[in-house]
């Protein structure tokens, strides 16, 4: 895709999520492309987030202690991990509970919306960030804009994915793979934490 296609469908995007999942759906990008595109906008979503945290002047007491010992400011190598963990693994919650709910979204349907996703929020937080630098209030405006669109967002490209032409339907796969994600990137990262911990006893 070249930035004279990428501009005009990344305003879309934001203007009318459902005509820019039309959009993508109607490319049919190679799986092999968009696997490799989640995982990078993943990682580097991740680290981006953590620099943040790491410049922030986090407060005293409990929240900032818990600020301090969460993976994003004290291990973002495996706060990356867990983010492309969760993103890896949201594909598949989500086109599992859309199909249990009657949507007909294949696999590469879901990860080509889902992706492009990522890729949008990736730039507008990368954006967002930059501007923070000269703008702090603005952009606190702006993050509070993002996190207010990015559900309805979701919904509408879950919607045209999974075919279901119900903003209904679309927010319960939302919520029930929400729940479904947190749980299985729980199981996964227990079991990194193990397994690392395992080799770094046994040197």
């Amino acid at each position: 895709m070249t930035y004279d296609g990428f501009k005009p469908l990344f305003v879309l995007t934001l203007k009318s999520p459902r005509a820019a999942a039309r959009q993508i759906l109607a490319m049919d990008l190679p799986p092999q492309a968009l696997w490799l595109a989640l995982s990078l906008v993943s990682v580097l979503t991740s680290l981006i987030f953590s620099g943040l945290l790491q410049m922030a002047e986090l407060p005293e007491g409990d929240v900032g202690e818990m600020a301090r010992g969460s993976p994003g400011y004290s291990s973002p190598l495996i706060f990356a991990l867990m983010q492309w963990g969760r993103a890896v693994l949201s594909i598949f919650v989500l086109l599992w509970v859309g199909q249990t709910l009657g949507g007909q979204g294949r696999l590469v349907d879901v990860l080509a919306v889902i992706t492009w996703l990522q890729v949008v929020g990736f730039c507008v937080i990368l954006a967002l960030s930059v501007a923070g630098l000269i703008l702090p209030f603005v952009t606190t405006l702006g993050f509070f804009a993002f996190f207010v669109w990015w559900p309805w967002a979701v919904v509408g490209f879950l919607d045209e994915a999974h075919g279901f032409n119900s903003p209904i339907k679309a927010f319960g796969v939302l919520l029930m793979s929400v729940l479904g994600v947190l749980i299985g990137l729980s199981i996964f990262m227990g079991a990194v934490l193990s397994l690392f911990a395992g080799l770094t006893g046994g040197v």
